[in-house]
């Protein structure tokens, strides 16, 4: 056979071989996947709440615990086990994507959850983990190590060490799930999710605080109009509706209390929902708008 026909079929045979996606678009997805099940609580929908929490222990009984409430039936060792099944299942499906062996990967896959998660458990005994005085009072022990919970990398660590030193045959067999560009490349996805929503709940939260609140020592439209343009004692109304970090309030320049020659105007009756904006503060602010709801407050 011709070295042409023998680079035909190995071309062939590696098409075949080929996996569906490469490891970056993997962990994309994965990782995307989990994100958008944690984006159910946005909707007071808890599709991951079951997953395992680890707390700073003395007692055994208290290490382990669903990450949500609403699954506390499931106890400290379903929510483990759970997570175990879940995660496998998932990365499973991954590595079918990749090409691997499903029943080699899941069964190593298993072996180095437990004992990357044993070593986690470790890491949070408090003789450990403690850092503070309270904590060391709140579990009765007179000093710590002070590793915070990170000490459990040392701990993952030294099993790492062990395996590959003294269990060459063990590590060989768990070789196929030990992918850690994977798994860190699908936790900063996840990690990259969390942050911008975070960011974005901060704006959100920023822009309507501070629509919600009247501006306090800083100078904005509401002084420049009430000092500079209108020169005397004028009603406005302020609505807190746009615009709060700039202190831009919608304004009703109605001149109810009088005009800029101190005029008074017919209608000066009808201001008792307004805030006056005249002398060192916003007198008359009792109107149903919250931010005026309060006499005397400061004006910028």
């Amino acid at each position: 056979m011709s070295n042409a026909a023998l680079t035909e079929i190995g071309s062939a045979a590696a098409a075949r071989q080929a996996p569906a996606l490469n490891e970056d678009w993997l962990a994309v997805i994965l990782g995307l996947f989990i994100f958008v099940l944690g984006l159910g609580a946005v909707v007071h929908i808890d599709l991951i709440g079951w997953v395992v929490n680890t707390s700073v222990w003395i007692n055994p009984g208290n290490a382990l615990a669903p990450a949500s409430k609403n699954y506390a039936a499931l106890g400290g060792a379903g929510a483990l086990l759970a997570t175990n099944v879940a995660l496998t299942a998932v990365l499973s499906l991954g590595a079918a994507a990749l090409k691997a062996d499903v029943k080699r990967f899941a069964l190593a896959f298993t072996a180095v959850f437990w004992i990357a998660y044993a070593s986690w458990i470790i890491g949070n005994y408090a003789i450990f983990a403690a850092v503070t005085p309270a904590e060391q009072q709140k579990f009765g022990i007179s000093w710590s190590l002070r590793l915070t919970n990170e000490g459990a990398y040392i701990f993952a660590l030294i099993a790492g060490l062990i395996i590959a030193n003294f269990l060459p045959r063990f590590a060989a067999a768990i070789k196929e799930a030990v992918r850690p560009e994977l798994y860190i490349k699908v936790a900063i996805v996840i990690l990259g999710g969390f942050f911008a929503v975070t960011a974005a709940g901060k704006l959100f939260a920023r822009q309507f605080a501070g629509a919600a609140r009247p501006c306090r020592h800083r100078r904005g439209v509401p002084d420049l109009l009430g000092r500079r343009l209108l020169r005397g004692a004028q009603v406005v109304r302020l609505f807190a509706r746009v615009g709060g970090a700039a202190c831009l309030r919608h304004l009703d320049l109605r001149r109810i209390g009088g005009d800029r020659h101190r005029r008074r105007h017919p209608r000066a009756a009808a201001g008792a929902g307004a805030g006056v904006l005249a002398g060192r503060d916003v007198r008359r602010g009792r109107g149903a708008d919250p931010a005026v709801r309060r006499p005397g407050v400061p004006r910028a």
